[in-house]
């Protein structure tokens, strides 16, 4: 049983909440059938089925943190949503520290307004591990692993929520693979199998697949994928996930016949940007280079909405080199230079070596400036 955040449109407005439900296409049908249109899910389901701590809110209010927290991070935003949760207590707080100032009674005033700054003292201490989590993803992303290792082993200590050590024991597998220790790689999933087999049909696979792309293993990328959405009885998010993988590194027509029996509907709504950069990557490789710059530039902007998300940035570098390389099949070179030259840092570090190589033939002195 997974649980699915989600948000949808009632006769009242935009409502979020979470979903309890075995597949993301059940959860849609759910949904569905109490009334709600335009339903759209927010977390992959490997996320989904792994335990939830909504840490003593709502399932409407969790969902809509989820969202806050997913395109935009800082403490500003911790800030914000903290005032909006305890406004009442930072009010009642204040009235009774007001009355006991001008009783003459500052010190206990003082203890009065203690309380909200400790209870924000607190959440600002929990909060540290997220921006510790996105500067794991920051390091990731521009291809630092030495300081990538070192803040998944200090969150790892740190914190010892499930889900947030797998997470971690993945990326330091994924790490070791890039540094080319392959064997302490494949240890630490081996450690952790029989726990990701328990949380869902599948997981052992996807998250594997990650650590194969590392090791620029690409055929055991490909098989990955295309055991974990067998493994998981064709959910559709794993099924894209193996419908892109086989656009890019096995057979296109394949990846085609993929793509036209998906459910997108049942698809994370940051999925959705997804679809038309496997079908770019499809066109372009069947030289339909105009098809692959219209595709490619609607996946483009579909994620750019989520660019303040490192976790992202590797997936827009992607992109954006794919559509760089369908550019220069169109002669197109100052274009490319635009889609290619902001995201180098990050792509140069995740890019195909034979995209990058044509990359840095094409636009070797525009590169070398970034």
């Amino acid at each position: 049983m997974g649980k699915f955040i989600f948000r949808a449109q009632s006769p009242k407005g935009e409502v979020s909440g979470i979903e309890e439900a075995d597949s993301a296409a059940e959860a849609v049908a759910q949904l569905e059938s109490r009334g709600f249109t335009d339903v759209r899910l927010q977390n992959h389901v490997i996320s989904a089925s792994m335990p939830l701590d909504t840490h003593g809110l709502s399932d409407d209010e969790y969902a809509r943190q989820y969202l806050q927290f997913q395109s935009q991070v800082g403490w500003p935003v911790f800030v914000r949503i903290f005032l909006r949760n305890n406004w009442s207590l930072w009010l009642i707080s204040l009235a009774i520290f007001a009355w006991l100032y001008w009783a003459g009674h500052l010190v206990w005033g003082a203890l009065v307004l203690l309380v909200p700054i400790l209870l924000m003292a607190w959440g600002a201490w929990k909060y540290r591990d997220a921006l510790l989590f996105n500067r794991i993803l920051e390091h990731l992303a521009f291809g630092r692993w030495a300081q990538a290792m070192t803040a998944v082993e200090t969150l790892a200590k740190r914190c010892k929520d499930d889900s947030v050590q797998l997470e971690m024991a993945v990326h330091e597998a994924c790490i070791l693979a890039r540094q080319g220790d392959d064997e302490g790689a494949n240890a630490i999933m081996a450690i952790w199998r029989p726990v990701m087999e328990l949380a869902m049909p599948g997981m052992f696979h996807t998250l594997d697949a990650r650590v194969s792309l590392a090791k620029r293993d690409y055929q055991a990328v490909r098989d990955s994928h295309r055991q974990a959405a067998e493994a998981s009885g064709g959910d559709a998010a794993l099924t894209l996930d193996y419908a892109l993988m086989e656009a890019r590194y096995g057979s296109a027509a394949r990846s085609d016949c993929l793509m036209m029996d998906l459910d997108i509907d049942s698809l994370p709504e940051h999925g959705h940007a997804f679809v038309p950069w496997v079908r770019g990557i499809i066109a372009l490789r069947q030289g339909r280079s105009d098809d692959a710059v219209a595709d490619l530039s609607q996946a483009l902007t579909g994620i750019q909405t989520m660019a303040e998300n490192p976790a992202v940035w590797p997936t827009l570098a992607m992109i954006s080199g794919d559509l760089g390389v369908a550019l220069l099949q169109l002669q197109d070179q100052a274009r490319a230079v635009q889609a290619v030259v902001p995201v180098w840092p990050v792509l140069s570090a995740h890019g195909d070596p034979d995209q990058l190589a044509t990359l840095r033939e094409e636009l070797g002195e525009a590169l070398s400036a970034a």
